[in-house]
């Protein structure tokens, strides 16, 4: 019992340094992380008490987690960018509303960016110090952040007319999220059909399976989920090659 219990301790001392790395690079509120935390450690006793007469299967468990916490941040990542890409038309608004009322193109920028919070502000403040200090965007992990800071700079650098070219940034931008939704809602509708094809489809297996058994008739089972696996395939890949005008 005492070795389960240096076991999850030494177990929840790792997931809690892995954890912690990840709620200071996505500014994960305090409140939200302790809570996490606390969610971790009952799960830690929790587990301990199911498996206290398998350590091995204690140490094949905390493996697991760690494996899950290190893909976590790459998760997290994609989906705090489509945050990220959603924050940018109203963070032109900002700036072109700072900009209007006499504020220069940096100090427009800075009182936007404040306006927004946690991940998202910390990214563009990371992006507002390099166009400060005349740095590249080569530090800044998003491909997304890096094309948006290009056209910042060149913004930043004309001088002259930053409202129009602002306005003219945020048009760019609203076309391509435009366009991006009503792709999804496409791909939306594919996903939906393959969905229920699917569920037809193993629900006339299940059909076939009791009402005439497995052994006779194998061989037609294999060759139709072949068949219907190639009809998904050609599902998606049609829905990603089709091309359509906004």
């Amino acid at each position: 019992m005492f070795l389960l219990f240096i076991v999850s301790m030494f177990g929840y001392v790792l997931v809690h340094r892995i954890f912690s790395e990840i709620t200071i690079e996505f500014a994960v509120s305090s409140r939200s992380s302790h809570l996490m935390m606390l969610v971790f450690l009952l799960l830690f006793a929790l587990v301990s008490f199911i498996l206290r007469s398998s350590p091995f299967t204690l140490w094949f468990f905390i493996g697991i987690l760690l494996i899950s916490l290190n893909f976590f941040p790459t998760i997290l990542r994609i989906l705090m960018e489509m945050r990220l890409r959603v924050a940018l038309i109203p963070l032109l608004d900002g700036v072109l509303l700072g900009v209007q009322t006499g504020k220069s193109f940096r100090m427009a920028l800075h009182s936007s960016i404040e306006c927004q919070q946690g991940w998202v502000r910390n990214q563009l403040r990371e992006l507002h110090s390099l166009l400060l200090t005349n740095e590249q965007g080569h530090s800044l992990k998003s491909a997304l952040l890096k094309d948006f800071m290009a056209e910042l700079v060149e913004i930043d650098h004309s001088k002259t007319r930053c409202a129009e070219q602002v306005r003219a940034l945020r048009r760019h931008l609203k076309i391509q999220e435009d366009f991006r939704r009503r792709s999804g809602q496409l791909t939306q509708q594919i996903k939906m059909q393959a969905i229920i094809v699917t569920l037809l489809y193993f629900g006339l297996v299940s059909f076939v399976i009791t009402q005439f058994g497995w052994s006779k008739h194998r061989s037609l089972l294999f060759l139709s989920l072949i068949m219907f696996l190639t009809g998904l395939v050609w599902i998606f890949s049609a829905g990603r090659r089709m091309k359509w005008k906004i």
